[in-house]
This record gives structure tokens, C-alpha cells and sequence, in this order.
């Protein structure tokens, strides 16, 4: 291969620093922001208005009722006795949701929290004694709040489940009792650099074959650029586990991760790596494969379409394409993100808590998520719908028909830092595949016990 002989001289002088940026690894910054509460809106009195009403006010006495004022325009406000029904939130593009359903309900207040770090404040917000009647839901936390106790089956409270996907409707199912139905999906798939697989006259890869032949010829170790970019995390490993034929945990709740399947998931991005045709983010001084993309170090990476409005916003300039999953020696496989409005155990208001879970499941509510790209509907009945908005994007949404969701049984948050941190100890050559595989499959067969 032209200047293979040069790249392995560069590999040689720079391995020691490489395999110092791998263990030194930093997790993607946070960035907090306040903590707040939505009420109804009061009403504003000022000017002349304001004048009129306290001088009718006067006049009349506290007793009387004032007139219909037209100017004033509608006040809706609760009229008491009326329900509540609070809300702990991650995320803020529904809240604009929320406050229309409790504006066209006089008789329901719904009161929202959003939290900034949720995943930390969720837990201590159900075991609390006074746990929010609705909380959003991740397909990998589930397992572990169903559980223990901490959340409320749903019944018939949720009306049928046909127009959702299958496999987001079953992450929410626990010992055969439905809680909560899927809001939103993201996925994994391809992301590469369009620039750089036109220059080399390069299609998207189909197979892992094809994966490994674009990152040698995209890579260029003269500007820091790898073909491949491999994230230590346990979620961009699966999709080669998957590909592989291979699983974590089989239908008898069997762990099988030390398998032929998992060393091929293993071999092939290790192999890759160590050749050099593979980086990981730090190595670009970037904190995720997004970033690495953006500035143009990198040639591909798995990730999911939450990279879409990252891209639009840090890198407008920067061309990419979405594509399918490559095809493993087990055909194809990637991961599936989601999340649903489930009730806490707890709830005072159960029954106003899933009459609003399912008004925002809705194919209405759905609809009006932001039309970046970055969230997609749960409902078969508007795939076609999306696609049409997001054809380029496509690969994101047919990818659910050979995706498995981003879920494990209760405990299994160990395990995945157990991973991710034996993963930076792989890429850092300080060990082997044979005893990661070993070890990974010791962690998880200890859970539980």
C-alpha cells in the first residue's frame, strides 16, 4: 500500500503517546442549567385595563364580580377544586406540549420540573416521599425502576399499542405487565465524511470487508485523520456484537458475551485499531465521535441522529452522509435509544398521570417534536411521514427493522462501566481480547448474585 512504510514509522514514534490519550480518556462535559417550575400563566393587568378594574373594583366592592371586559381577552385560569399533576422532565421540547394540555384543562394543573443532571435525580425522586405523578423513562433504566417497585403498571390506561413499533412497546413490558408506551426513537448507523469518501471514489460500506478497505484508504496519519472512529462505550460496540450474530444475554437469560461471535466483535475494530486504520475520540482531542467528524478527523463512525442538529449547529460547513449498518458474518445489527412517560408507584394522580402519558404519545404530540432530524416517532403510522421530511436521514429510522433496544436486565449499570472503562485497557494494548472477553462475561454473570 503507498506510504504504508511511512505510516508505520509514524505509528512507532507515536504509539507510546497514543496509548497515553486512550487511558486518559474524558467523559463528554456537561452543562447544567437552572432548575425551574411551570404554572399557569397569571394574568397581566397594566395601562388602562388595570385602571378600569381597580376603579370597578372600588366602586363595587371586593364581593362583587367584574364584567366581561372583551379588551382584556381570555384569562383561563384552573377553577378550583381542581387536580394536579406533576411532572419530573429531562428534556425541554415537549414542555411547550404540556402547557398547551394544561391550558385547554381548567379542571388539571400540571406542574413541571425540569432537571438539568436527570438521570441522578430521578431515582432519589421516586424513592422520595412525595414522588412526581409522571416521569420520562429510559429503555435501559426501566428494567432496573420496574424492579424495585418504583413504578406503576399501566393497565388498559394506555389504549392499544398496535400503531407502535414491536420492540420499543416490549422494552416496556416487566413480568408481562405493560407500564408506559415508547415517546421517542433514535438509533444507531453509519456517519461518514462525504468529502473524503468522494475523493477516494468510495461508496458507503456494505460489509465489514468494505469497512476495513475505506478506513485504510480515508485514513492519513500526516493530518491525524483515521478512517474508522471507534467510541469506548459499551453502546458503539454492540452494533459489531449484533453484526457478529452474538449477544449479551440470550432469550434464557443466558449470558453468552465470551462467545465466537464476541471475540469476531472483538477482532475486527481491535485489529483495525491496532493497524492503525482506527482511532478513538481522544485522540483528536474531541470528547465524542461527533466532534471528531465535524473537524474532519475522522472518515466514519456509528452514531445516532442526535449528530444532526450537533453538526448544524458547531459545524454548518461540514458534509456528511447517513448509511445503512454494515453486514457482520451475522448480517446486520444496531442499537435502538428510547423512552417513555411512566407514573411513579407513588402517584396521587394516577389516573390524570396516564391520561397525559397517553395524550403525549399521541401521533399530535409526536408531530410536534423539533424537526431537526434529531427524534423520531414511535408510531408506524408516521414512518412515512418522516422519512418523507428526512430523506437523507432514512438509515436512522429503517435501521429499527434490525435493531435491538439499548436495554439489559436490572443491575446491569455495572456492567457497563465495568466496560467502558476495560475497553480504554484493550485500545491501550495493556490487554488481551481473550481476557476482555473473559472478564466481561465473569461481570456479568456476577450480577444478580
Amino acid at each position: 500500500m503507498p506510504g504504508a512504510k511511512k505510516r508505520t514509522q509514524i505509528h512507532a514514534e507515536t504509539t507510546g503517546l497514543r496509548r497515553f490519550l486512550i487511558r486518559v480518556n474524558l467523559p463528554f462535559p456537561h452543562h447544567p442549567r437552572p432548575i425551574f417550575r411551570i404554572g399557569p400563566p397569571a394574568p397581566a393587568y397594566t395601562g388602562p385595563a388595570f385602571a378600569l378594574c381597580l376603579l370597578l373594583f372600588v366602586l363595587t366592592g371586593c364581593a362583587a364580580a367584574l364584567p366581561d371586559l372583551p379588551f382584556l381577552g381570555p384569562q383561563p385560569t384552573p377553577t378550583p377544586p381542581y387536580r394536579t399533576v406533576t411532572a419530573l422532565l429531562p428534556d425541554e421540547p415537549i414542555v411547550e406540549s404540556i402547557r398547551r394540555y394544561d391550558r385547554e384543562r381548567l379542571d388539571l394543573l400540571v406542574d413541571m420540573r425540569v432537571e438539568a443532571v436527570y438521570g441522578a435525580a430521578l431515582r432519589a425522586a421516586l424513592e422520595s416521599d412525595s414522588p412526581p405523578d409522571l416521569v420520562v423513562v429510559d429503555s435501559f433504566a426501566f428494567p432496573d425502576l420496574a424492579a424495585a417497585g418504583l413504578l406503576l403498571p399501566a393497565g388498559e390506561r394506555l389504549g392499544p399499542a398496535e400503531d407502535f413499533y414491536p420492540l420499543l412497546v416490549d422494552a416496556f413490558v416487566w413480568k408481562g405487565e405493560r407500564y408506559c408506551l415508547p415517546r421517542e426513537v433514535r438509533s444507531l448507523a453509519l456517519v461518514y465524511n462525504q468529502a473524503q469518501f468522494a475523493k477516494a471514489e468510495l461508496s458507503p460500506p456494505r460489509s465489514w470487508a468494505e469497512m476495513r478497505t475505506a478506513a485504510e484508504v480515508v485514513t492519513d496519519l500526516n493530518t491525524g485523520s483515521f478512517g474508522l472512529i471507534l467510541s469506548p462505550d459499551l453502546s458503539r460496540w454492540l452494533p459489531f456484537l449484533y453484526q457478529a450474530g452474538g449477544g449479551v444475554v440470550d432469550a434464557t437469560g443466558r449470558v453468552v458475551i465470551d462467545s465466537l461471535a464476541g471475540a469476531a466483535a472483538i477482532d475486527f475494530p481491535l485489529t483495525t485499531f491496532r493497524d492503525n486504520f482506527a482511532g478513538q475520540p481522544a485522540e483528536s482531542n474531541s470528547s465524542w465521535a461527533g466532534e471528531v467528524l465535524g473537524k474532519g478527523k475522522g472518515g466514519m463512525a456509528f452514531e445516532g441522529n442526535w449528530i444532526v442538529p450537533y453538526l448544524a449547529a458547531e459545524f454548518p460547513d461540514f458534509a456528511y452522509g447517513v448509511a445503512p449498518m454494515p453486514s457482520g458474518p451475522g448480517g446486520r445489527g444496531t442499537v435502538a435509544f428510547s423512552s417513555c412517560y411512566a407514573v411513579s408507584a407513588g402517584s396521587v394522580n394516577p389516573d390524570d398521570a396516564f391520561a397525559l402519558a397517553a395524550w403525549l404519545t399521541s401521533p399530535e404530540v409526536q408531530r410536534a417534536w423539533p424537526s431537526d432530524g434529531a427524534w423520531m416517532p414511535t408510531r408506524l403510522s408516521l414512518r412515512d411521514e418522516w422519512l418523507a421530511a428526512f430523506p437523507a436521514l432514512a438509515p436512522f429510522l429503517t435501521g429499527l427493522d434490525e435493531a435491538r433496544v439499548w436495554q439489559f436486565p436490572p443491575g446491569y449499570g455495572r456492567f457497563l462501566e465495568s466496560f467502558n472503562r476495560s475497553i480504554l485497557t484493550l485500545l491501550a494494548a495493556e490487554m488481551e481480547a481473550e481476557d476482555f472477553l473473559e472478564q466481561m462475561q465473569r461481570i456479568a454473570e456476577g450480577i444478580g448474585e
